[in-house]
C-alpha cells in the first residue's frame, strides 16, 4: 500500500511565498492634553483679558473648586487694579475692587495666605474710600453740583451699604434736586 504512494520527490510541492513580518508600527505616542472645563476655559479668557471681577463671578462659591490658582490670580489681580486706582484717587473704582475681593475673600487657609491683602486692610481700605467719597461728595454739594453729589453718594452705597451719614446725605440732596426740576417746571 505504501508503495502505491508517490514518492516525496515526485512532487512538486510549491508552497506560497510567507510574506515577511513587518513590526507593528511605533505607537504614535501623543500627549494628552486634560480636559478643560468650560467654566475653567472662560474664566481662564477672563484673566487672560485682565478682566478679574468677571473672573470672581464666575468662580462664586463651589463653582471655584480645582480652579484654586486661578481665584487667587483673579483676587490678587483685582488687589492690583483696587491699589492703582486708590493711589490715582479714583475712590470709587478703588472702593468697587476692594469691595467685591472683601464679598469673595477665601475662607481655606491654603488660599488666604496667597492673597497680597488680609481682610483687616481690606476693611480698613473701604472706609478710607466711603470717608473720601462722602468729602468729594459734600464738596459737589456745597459746590451746588447736586447731581454730582447724589452720584458720588450712590457710590458710597455700593460699597458700603450701611453707611447712614451717606443714605442721610443722598436722601437730603435727593429732595433738593426734586423741587429744583418742580420750579424748572413751573
Amino acid at each position: 500500500m505504501l508503495s502505491s504512494l508517490p514518492s516525496s520527490r515526485s512532487f512538486n510541492l510549491r508552497l506560497p511565498p510567507v510574506p515577511k513580518l513587518q513590526p507593528p508600527p511605533a505607537a504614535v505616542v501623543t500627549k494628552r492634553q486634560p480636559q478643560i472645563s468650560p467654566q475653567r476655559r472662560k474664566v481662564i479668557s477672563l484673566l487672560e483679558k485682565k478682566n478679574y471681577r468677571g473672573a470672581i463671578e464666575l468662580m462664586n462659591g463651589r463653582n471655584r473648586e480645582g480652579m484654586e490658582r486661578e481665584f487667587t490670580q483673579a483676587i490678587n489681580g483685582l488687589l492690583e487694579v483696587g491699589d492703582d486706582a486708590f493711589s490715582r484717587g479714583n475712590y470709587a473704582a478703588a472702593g468697587r475692587a476692594f469691595k467685591t475681593v472683601f464679598d469673595a475673600y477665601p475662607v481655606e487657609p491654603s488660599l488666604r495666605e496667597r492673597v497680597s491683602h488680609d481682610p483687616k486692610q481690606l476693611r480698613s481700605n473701604l472706609e478710607i474710600c466711603a470717608n473720601r467719597l462722602m468729602e468729594q461728595g459734600l464738596e459737589e454739594y456745597r459746590r451746588g453740583r447736586l447731581e454730582s453729589a447724589v452720584r458720588t453718594w450712590k457710590s458710597v452705597l455700593v460699597i458700603s451699604p450701611g453707611h447712614q451719614q451717606a443714605k442721610k446725605s443722598l436722601d437730603t440732596a435727593t429732595v433738593q434736586l426734586q423741587e429744583l426740576q418742580n420750579l424748572k417746571k413751573r
